[in-house]
């Protein structure tokens, strides 16, 4: 998989070449990227560089919502069933879980400014039960910021040519500010599941 990154960092003309066709096929191969848990920031920074701003923000958009509905029904239809049948008698993982359904676009939302692997949360929020439509329309909406910040600064010639020539790159004081958004984040919605997780557990005990 780091092969193929490297590939698609690096093979700007054989999109741009293709107009929109080459967009929406760029926005494909980030769908197959998220599906295999490699990281997103070296794609979102070679979508601004080959495409410029705005095609590169469409082509990252699409293919970071259509990823995160990919992956998120993968699990929820070929694992969820099974971790459900192995839990169905455990009532309190039953009402955790149904908690987390009604609450969860909020915990979503919180963590996806968390620096985890997108790929790998998808995964793990299809084993909860929160809706789907809930699910994707957080993730697309909280992963905005971090898609524009990464599509700019690729779309600025020292990121982007540091990304498609696979050298190292100085991070951007922008970078930094994501990350601690990232921390505040990860700390809130911890706050929020453990309440959740509280009020559940309180339930059986009463």
């Amino acid at each position: 998989m780091s092969s193929f990154i490297q590939w698609l960092t690096s093979s700007q003309d054989f999109f741009t070449q293709r107009g929109w066709m080459g967009v929406l096929l760029f926005a494909g191969a980030i769908v197959v990227v998220q599906m295999f848990i490699a990281p997103m920031s070296p794609v979102a920074l070679a979508a601004g560089f080959g495409f410029g701003f705005g095609r590169g923000w469409i082509a990252i958009t699409v293919g970071t919502a259509l990823g995160a509905a990919v992956n998120f029904l993968i699990s929820r239809y070929a694992a969820r069933g099974p971790v459900a049948r192995r839990l169905e008698k455990n009532e309190k993982f039953r009402l955790i879980d149904a908690a987390i359904g009604r609450e969860g676009w909020k915990i979503v939302f919180l963590l996806r400014f968390v620096p985890m692997p997108f790929g790998l949360a998808n995964y793990a929020y299809g084993l909860t039960s929160i809706p789907f439509w809930s699910y994707l329309l957080a993730s697309v909406v909280a992963i905005v910021p971090a898609n524009t910040f990464l599509v700019y600064l690729g779309h600025t010639a020292h990121a982007g040519l540091a990304v498609a020539s696979g050298t190292e790159r100085p991070r951007h004081p922008g970078e930094y500010v994501l990350l601690t958004i990232g921390v505040v984040a990860a700390f809130i919605a911890l706050r929020h599941i453990t309440k959740v997780a509280r009020t559940a557990v309180a339930q059986v005990q009463q």
